[in-house]
C-alpha cells in the first residue's frame, strides 16, 4: 500500500498513516524470499484447494498443491519462485495459527518403510544446498532432487509417501543439520553414485583423489561411513575388497545392487585435508546417521 494510495481518499493524520502501513505490514505474510501474499489471499486459495485436508497434504500432493497455486494465480506463466514462496507463506501461516479452514481429512499414514530412505535423500539434497525440510518441499526444484535422490536408493518408491516421511521425520526433529555442517561448510561437494557407477568413476579418474567423507547407504538407512585422505584410492579399495570385513561382506551379497554412495568432496586447501578434522566430521556423521557398520565413536 503506498502513502498515494492512502491518501487519495482523502488527507490523513500522521497517526492514521502509520495506523494504516502497520496494518498492512500485519496483514501481509512475506516468504524468506520477499513475495509477499496477503493473509486472506493465503487463507482463501488454502479453503479452496485443500478439500478438507492439511496443510502438509498440500505441500506434498501435487493435484492439490497445484489447485492451491492455480487458487492464488490462475495466470501461467508465473514467476520464477512463485510456488516457492508460496508454499513457505502458507507454512507460515500455518503456523501462526492463521488459517481458518481446519482439516477434516487425513492422507495415507507414514510408510515407515522408506523413512530411511526419505532421510538419505533428504539429507542429501538439504546439506548439497543448505537448506530447511521447509524450503526442500517448497521449492519445486528441491523437490523433484528429493524424488531423484529417493529413486536412486529405491527406484520404486513413491514421491507422496517419501516426501510424507520427510515431513514425519522434520517433525521428530530428525533432520537437525550437524554441528560440524553448522561451523563451516568448507566449500564442500556432494556427489551420490550407485555402486556400479562409482566404478566407473574411479576407473575414468572423475572421482575426486582428494580428502573427503564417504557414506554406503541402503533402503534400510545407512551402512557404514568412513573418511580419506584420498577418495578415488580409499573407495577403490573397498570396492576391490574392504579392509572392513563386514562391509566387504555387504558388498559382496546380493544386496549390494541396492547400495549407493554419498562423497562429502572438499578442496584440497580445505581444512578436512586435516585427518583430526575429517575424523571430527565422520565421527559427526557417525552419531546423529547410526550406520550399521560402523563402530560408534
Amino acid at each position: 500500500m503506498s502513502s498515494k494510495n492512502l491518501t487519495s481518499a482523502g488527507p490523513l493524520t500522521k497517526v492514521a498513516w502509520f495506523e494504516a502501513v502497520a496494518i498492512a505490514l500485519v496483514l501481509a505474510v512475506t516468504s524468506a524470499a520477499g513475495t509477499d501474499f496477503s493473509t486472506a489471499e493465503i487463507d482463501t486459495a488454502f479453503a479452496a484447494a485443500s478439500d478438507g485436508y492439511s496443510v502438509d497434504e498440500v505441500m506434498i500432493r501435487d493435484d492439490l498443491r497445484n489447485q492451491f497455486l492455480t487458487e492464488l494465480s490462475p495466470i501461467e506463466p508465473r514467476d520464477e519462485g512463485f510456488e516457492r514462496d508460496a508454499l513457505l507463506a502458507l507454512l507460515q501461516l500455518r503456523k501462526s495459527g492463521k488459517l481458518t479452514s481446519k482439516a477434516t481429512r487425513h492422507g495415507d499414514p507414514v510408510d515407515e518403510s522408506i523413512v530411511p530412505v526419505a532421510e538419505i535423500a533428504a539429507r542429501v539434497v538439504m546439506d548439497r544446498h543448505r537448506i530447511s525440510s521447509d524450503t526442500l518441499l517448497a521449492d519445486p526444484t528441491f523437490r523433484q532432487q528429493l524424488d531423484r535422490e529417493a529413486h536412486k536408493i529405491t527406484p520404486e518408491a513413491n514421491p507422496v509417501a517419501i516426501r510424507k516421511a520427510v515431513l514425519s521425520l522434520r517433525k521428530r526433529r530428525a533432520l537437525r543439520p550437524e554441528l560440524v555442517l553448522r561451523v563451516a561448510d568448507w566449500h564442500r561437494v556432494i556427489e551420490t553414485y550407485s555402486l556400479d557407477s562409482l566404478q566407473q568413476a574411479i576407473a575414468s579418474g572423475k572421482i575426486s583423489d582428494g580428502p573427503g567423507i564417504y557414506l554406503f547407504c541402503t533402503p534400510r538407512g545407512y551402512l557404514y561411513i568412513g573418511e580419506a585422505n584420498n577418495l578415488r584410492q580409499r573407495l577403490g579399495e573397498h570396492l576391490s575388497g574392504s579392509d572392513r570385513a563386514s562391509l566387504a561382506a555387504y558388498l559382496d551379497s546380493d544386496a549390494s545392487s541396492r547400495v549407493t554412495v554419498e562423497l562429502h568432496v572438499f578442496p584440497r586447501d580445505s581444512p578436512a585435508k586435516r585427518v583430526t578434522v575429517r575424523r571430527a566430521y565422520e565421527s559427526e556423521l557417525i552419531r546423529s546417521r547410526q550406520p550399521r557398520l560402523n563402530v560408534r565413536p
